[in-house]
């Protein structure tokens, strides 16, 4: 009912304190009057949407995308397309790295630098 606040349980907590400091012993009757007003305030943007028909036109538009998309690209798998390619980039990220494909030679004696003074 209220997901489109998203407010942590610490700041809920936070705003009763604030609450029950600012109203005191009005809270209960504060907080009947805004319940009342919340529910008349969610019947009218109820009527609202039904007298506007905002709900038929969204509808329609998210019918008019889903026909316009190409039913290949909607039956695409995302995670599974996205799990796959980053399982190969790390077979790949933990290969060693070799120029010409052959495991590297070992340094011989007159490779190596010479040693010091």
């Amino acid at each position: 009912m209220l997901g489109f606040l998203n407010l942590a349980p610490f700041e809920l907590l936070v705003i009763a304190i604030v609450a029950v400091l600012v109203f005191g012993p009005r809270l209960p009757q504060v907080a009947a009057e805004a319940a009342h007003y919340f529910g008349k305030f969610r019947r009218s943007l109820a009527d609202l949407r039904r007298e506007t028909g905002i709900d038929r036109e969204i509808e329609t538009a998210r019918r008019a995308l889903e026909d316009a998309v190409p039913r290949e690209v909607r039956e695409i798998d995302v995670r599974s397309v996205a799990r796959r390619e980053l399982d190969e980039l790390r077979r790949e990220t933990e290969r060693p790295l070799t120029t010409s494909g052959a495991e590297p030679s070992p340094r011989s004696e007159a490779e190596s630098p010479p040693a010091g003074p």
